[in-house]
Order: C-alpha cells, then structure tokens, then sequence
C-alpha cells in the first residue's frame, strides 16, 4: 500500500480513503481475530504443535486401536459372562426340573405313607382281635384243663393194682402197648392207661364170671369125641371158636385164673422161643410173639388154647382204650380224641350251639369234643337236673 500510485488512479476522496482503510483495517482485524481463536484451538488439539500433526494422529489410532481391544475385550468377557448365564439359567431349569420332579416323588411317597399306615392300622386292628381269639382260646384250654384234672383226680386211684402182681402187670402193659402203640398218629394203650382198666375189670364182675354160663360141658375149639352133658353123652364133633361168637370163653376156671394162667405160659414161651420175658423183647420179637399166639404155635399153655389168650388180651386192650373213662380206661379220653368219638356229647355239651336234628341230617359230619359219662353227670348235678 506504499506504492499505491504503481498500482492505479489515487483516490482523491477523502472519504473513500477512510472508507478503504476501515475495510482494510476490519480485514486485518479479522484475519487477526481469526488467527488468534484458531491458535487456542489447534494448540488444543495438536498440543500446540502443528508440526507434528501425524505422529498426534497416529498416536490418537494407537490409542484408538487400544480401545478397540479393550472394547473387543470388554464384549468377549460380556460373552462369556452371558454364556455362563445362559449356563446358569440352563442348570436352573434343570434344578427346578428335578425339584419339580422330588416333588412328585415325595407326594408318592406321601400317598404309599398313608397307604401303609392305614395298612398298618388295619393290621393292628387285626393283631389285636387275634389276640383276643387267643385269649378266649388260652381260656378255653385252661378250663379244659382244669376239666382234665378234676377227671384225673376222680380216677387217681387207679394208679394202683387190685388184681395182677408186679410180673403180670409188666407183661399184660407190654402186650397192651405192642397192639395199641404210641405212634405218630396219637397216643396209645399206654397213654390210655388200659392196664388199670384190665386190673380193675379182673378184680371185680369182669374177673369172676359174673353173669356168664360156665358150668359146662366146656367144648374147647378143635375138640373132638364124645361129649357129655348132664349124664347123656353125645356123638364127637368138631368146632372152632372165634372172638365175640357166643362161645369163645369154654373154661372151667374164673377169668382172673385164666389171665394168671395165660401170662405165665406166655412168658415161658418168650423166653424159650425168644430169650427172655415179653416186656423185655425188641418191638420186632414183639409183634412175633403175639402172632404166635394167634397161630396157636406153643405146643404147651397150661390148658389153655394160646389164641383164646390173645383173643382175650385183645378184647380187653381195645376196651380199655376205648370205654369211657368211668371204667378206668380211656385216661383223658385220648382214644375218643384219636377215633373222633363224641362220648355224651351230642352237639352242645361245650357250648357249640349244635342240635342233634342238625348233626343227623348234615352232609358232612361235624366232629365235636369228647364228653364223659362223669362229665356229664357232674354237668347235670351243677344244673340240678
């Protein structure tokens, strides 16, 4: 602006001179103004150093770059934190799952519970009536019981002997024993007591022929001849004697003689064919001994046919074992317990609330206790019937 006049025409207004240099001055204030902001600005983000403009910007990328890593970083820990929540919530699902599940498994088991327990009272229940069946049965056998023992005690006496010495009671148990045993079916002659009974009936009507014809003639089986009777003799003849046929019994002696006589054959024929008294042979030489009898095998028996020996000690073991205890056989009545005979009972004697017309018209029958004719007495006397 010096050489102004190289440049044109000079102004020759004062006023435009003024007009010029005001521009001019607000140009350069302008372009002072503006060097003056932009300086704060780039010194601000260049640091104040223009000149090192690319290594600012590389170093902003590296710090970029690093926080794209750490970004990159932050987002796989952000995905993995997630997987492991995905993880969680998995195996959440899986608890409840299975909680649901032990739920439903306790309430079955909560139901099987009840189940059982009501199952167990009802047991109870039942435990409990049984034991009151086994408390009115307990009641039932000690009266019974006590029944036994009253009837033992009535026939206590016997106990003891009336008729047969120490060596004819060892014989005639043993031969009752041999044909009635004690076995696993039941109790036998021994039990029974049949010895006592024999004794008893030898000692009184049984063993003195009370009420029978035996003044003769006596017709022993097998005999042959002539027989006489009252002075008239008649032609022989043969015959054989069987048990219970109205002439098994052809002796001229009392039956306790007979009995006396025929154990002390027996005996000698034991010990002569066997060895040794009957009592005191083995069960087997037992049973061959009595068989022999039945054979008629002893050729010598004091006078008597052997068989109408066994026939009687048969008769009488048998009766023994089966007559009513009154006699003083039957102890306990275990041969009524074992034949299932009801003695006097006919349906109620024990309460059982049977009636003859019932019994006898049943399609099976009915098997009751045994009663005796003691029982039955003493029952009556207690009713005053």
């Amino acid at each position: 602006m010096a050489d102004s006049s190289a440049s044109g025409a000079r102004p020759d207004n004062p006023a435009d001179r003024r007009t010029f240099l005001k521009i001019g001055a607000g140009v350069i204030a302008g372009a002072a103004v503006a060097t003056v902001v932009e300086v704060p600005y780039y010194s601000s983000v260049l640091g104040g150093k223009n000149n090192d403009s690319s290594s600012t910007v590389s170093s902003l990328q590296s710090q970029l770059s690093a926080t794209s890593a750490q970004l990159n970083s932050a987002q796989g820990q952000v995905s993995s934190l997630t997987g492991q929540l995905n993880s969680a919530n998995s195996q959440l699902s899986s608890t409840q799952a299975q909680l649901a599940s032990a739920n439903t498994q306790l309430s079955s088991v909560s139901t099987q519970l009840s189940s059982t327990q009501q199952a167990l009272t009802s047991a109870n229940g039942q435990v409990t009536s049984l034991n009151g069946q086994v408390s009115s049965l307990n009641s039932a056998v000690t009266s019974a019981n006590s029944q036994v023992s009253a009837l033992q005690a009535q026939i206590g006496t016997t106990t003891g002997f009336l008729n047969l010495n120490v060596t004819e009671q060892a014989c005639v148990e043993a031969m009752a024993e041999a044909i009635i045993p004690s076995d696993s079916n039941g109790p036998g002659a021994k039990e029974a007591g049949v010895i006592y009974f024999i004794d008893r009936q030898l000692a009184t009507d049984y063993g003195k022929n009370a009420q029978m014809y035996w003044k003769g003639p006596f017709v022993y089986p097998g005999l042959t001849g002539p027989v006489t009777v009252a002075g008239t003799t008649y032609s022989g003849g043969s015959m054989t004697a069987g048990p219970n046929d109205g002439s098994r019994y052809q002796y001229g002696m009392l039956l306790r003689e007979f009995w006396r006589s025929g154990v002390l054959a027996f005996e000698a024929y034991c010990n002569s064919a066997y060895g040794g008294n009957f009592e005191k042979l083995s069960s087997a030489d037992q049973v061959k001994a009595l068989t022999d009898l039945t054979k008629n095998a002893p050729t010598s028996f004091n006078g008597i046919v052997p068989s109408d020996f066994f026939n009687e000690v048969f008769l009488m073991t048998w009766s023994g074992f089966l007559m009513d205890p009154l006699y003083g056989g039957n102890i306990g009545m275990v041969g009524w317990e074992l034949t299932g005979f009801s003695g006097v009972n006919m349906g109620n004697f024990y309460g059982e609330g049977h009636t003859s017309k019932e019994l006898m018209v049943a399609t099976t029958p009915t098997r009751l206790r045994p009663a005796s004719l003691a029982q039955f007495q003493q029952a009556s006397a207690g009713t005053g019937a």
